[in-house]
């Protein structure tokens, strides 16, 4: 069993936990790394990044450039970003990129078709990053559980959009939920999670500036109908990934955006919820009050997750990386230190 670990400065490999310093391989340099994911409908592992995307058969061992159309320009690297991959389970796949844009392949990724209903959408022109006011990015591309046709799109910054089609068209939901989107976690068909960060569109166009917005941790139960949100009056509601795990709700979130990060001008906390969302506590974990927790896995039945300063857009040189695993009686550990910001995890 592996460990595939995206970080700021390419994708890394460990055959075990835990590891020691330097032991991490670097399998893939492609900078900073926006997804890591697989699928049992799907052969192999993807890897969405700030250089494009990436396909290996054969564990992370080599790498096929799956060449998905790229723009000239972003504001982080001064050029085009995949941000995120889907491959569904009637065999297609799904690239989003900054801008943003929404590409499709139903030859296992040969060639490419850009979406351009998702060009559409009547809430495109509010849409935009929290640096670069003219570059959102399409953080979020999920499928409904059973419903490979129907998708689920979270724009940064710009809402949740679904799609009954395959991508063909698309019905725009920004007024369903704030626009500031991290992550969708579909639970099932109709029950999802989504995790959302501080900008607010209506107050920034009322001359409130950006990071202004409530964030926060958010359950629709009709299929992006109506959301609710689960953490109401929680101080740390900057949330980049929400899990879950044998009943356990698990996120990390910060009481401020990543301009404090920089300067460690913020506190991060870890919370756990075993009924759903009806209740949080708060655990302790290494790397707090200031590291914030981006991606979690299950290694060998124990929930593992990885942290770091993920503070846009200068990656900071003094941090590392850091993987932890919950125990049986869930207390936190660190079982490996790697040299950039620990961003996705993907056991294969």
């Amino acid at each position: 069993m592996s460990v595939l670990i995206g970080t700021d400065d390419g994708l890394f490999r460990v055959d075990d936990l835990p590891f020691d310093r330097g032991e991490p391989e670097r399998v893939l340099e492609c900078d900073v790394v926006t997804a890591v994911k697989s699928w049992d409908h799907a052969e192999g592992v993807f890897v969405a990044s700030s250089t494009g995307a990436y396909r290996s058969r054969d564990g992370g061992t080599t790498w096929e450039d799956l060449e998905v159309p790229l723009g000239d320009r972003f504001w982080h690297a001064g050029e085009s970003e995949v941000w995120s991959i889907l491959a569904t389970a009637d065999g297609a796949l799904y690239a989003g990129t900054n801008d943003p844009y929404l590409y499709r392949s139903v030859d296992d990724g040969g060639t490419w078709t850009e979406l351009t209903g998702f060009r559409d959408l009547p809430s495109r022109g509010h849409w935009e990053s929290p640096i670069d006011p003219h570059y959102a990015r399409l953080r979020a591309l999920e499928a409904v559980p059973g419903r490979p046709e129907r998708l689920i799109a979270g724009v940064e910054a710009g809402g949740i959009h679904l799609s009954n089609d395959g991508g063909q068209t698309w019905h725009d939901r920004r007024d369903a939920i704030v626009d500031d989107v991290h992550q969708i976690l579909p639970i099932s068909e109709d029950v999802w999670l989504a995790t959302t960060g501080y900008l607010d569109h209506e107050l920034e166009n009322l001359g409130l500036g950006h990071a202004v917005g409530a964030g926060g941790l958010y359950r629709t139960t009709d299929a992006g109908d109506t959301w609710t949100r689960l953490d109401t009056g929680n101080d740390f509601s900057y949330i980049r990934c929400v899990f879950v795990h044998d009943g356990t709700v698990f996120f990390c979130g910060g009481e401020e955006a990543p301009p404090a990060w920089v300067e460690d001008d913020h506190e991060a906390a870890l919370f756990e919820s075993t009924n759903f969302g009806r209740d949080f506590d708060r655990v302790p974990y290494p790397g707090e009050p200031h590291e914030i927790v981006e991606t979690w896995d299950v290694y060998d039945g124990d929930v593992i997750c990885g942290s770091g300063l993920f503070d846009v857009p200068d990656q900071r040189d003094d941090v590392e990386g850091r993987l932890m695993r919950r125990d049986d009686t869930g207390e936190y550990h660190t079982v490996g230190r790697v040299e950039a910001n620990v961003s996705r995890l993907e056991v294969i």
